[in-house]
């Protein structure tokens, strides 16, 4: 078990654990039990420098900034370049084997930039308001798991290329691993929410519904790109739907 969560975070984040042995798409598939625990782990640091940064009175939108830029730091990009690629692929071409070639690139492109910059806006504004509401460790916790979950939902979605870590992800993951993880992600929410929790529920099964449909029809599938890019809209949306309901509660 301490494999697969070292795993979990060597492969979520940059955060410098060192697995026992190198690790393959069997071991991240069979770490994805813990992705949501991952997820607020970097909720929980998010948090701690927002205390710090709320001590010397910073002002709520350069906390949310900053406890941002932790996540870009921490996540090495890796959602967020999984939304730009998608993002340049889909909105930039029609063929499937054009659309898989764009995302593949390295370069962002004119789509990609604009997603990046929505996500991160929305991003900022909703932690805002979790902050002027404070709840922000509610919020930072449950959409961190819940939307890693997105993930582990993919267990059984068809694989678009022939090859890719995302593609050990949606053959080798196992129902256990499904089950861990979402039983876990459930309790956070329904302890965190209560009752609002089944809207954060409602919305997370839109978003992975809509976006397994989009994948399917435009190239045939699901990619490491889209998985991130899932997860990224997913943490995104949930942030700002739980600021929409506390902060009107």
């Amino acid at each position: 078990m301490i494999r697969r969560l070292l795993t979990a975070i060597a492969f979520l984040t940059r955060i410098p654990v060192n697995p026992a042995q190198p690790f393959d798409g069997e071991d991240v598939a069979r770490a994805s039990l813990f992705f949501p625990l991952v997820g607020c782990l970097i909720a929980l640091l998010q948090w701690t420098l927002l205390l710090i940064l709320d001590a010397i009175n910073v002002h709520p939108v350069l906390q949310a900034l900053a406890a941002t830029t932790m996540l870009m730091v921490l996540g090495g990009g890796l959602h967020q370049d999984g939304l730009a690629d998608m993002a340049d692929g889909f909105g930039g071409a029609f063929e499937r084997d054009k659309v898989l070639a764009i995302m593949k690139d390295s370069t962002i492109g004119t789509y990609g930039g604009l997603a990046l910059l929505l996500s991160l806006a929305t991003r900022v504004c909703a932690i805002t308001l979790l902050i002027q509401h404070d709840v922000v460790l509610i919020g930072l916790l449950t959409a961190a798991a819940v939307s890693r979950c997105s993930i582990v939902l993919a267990w059984r979605l068809p694989y678009a290329r022939d090859i890719g870590t995302g593609k050990s992800l949606t053959q080798l993951t196992g129902s256990t691993e499904v089950a861990g993880a979402l039983i876990f992600a459930a309790i956070l929410t329904i302890t965190c929410l209560g009752l609002h929790a089944l809207i954060v529920f409602i919305v997370t099964a839109a978003i992975f519904m809509f976006m397994g449909w989009l994948c399917i029809r435009k190239i045939g599938g699901v990619t490491g790109d889209t998985l991130g890019a899932t997860t990224e809209i997913t943490d995104v949306l949930l942030l700002a739907t739980i600021a929409t309901l506390l902060g009107s509660a």
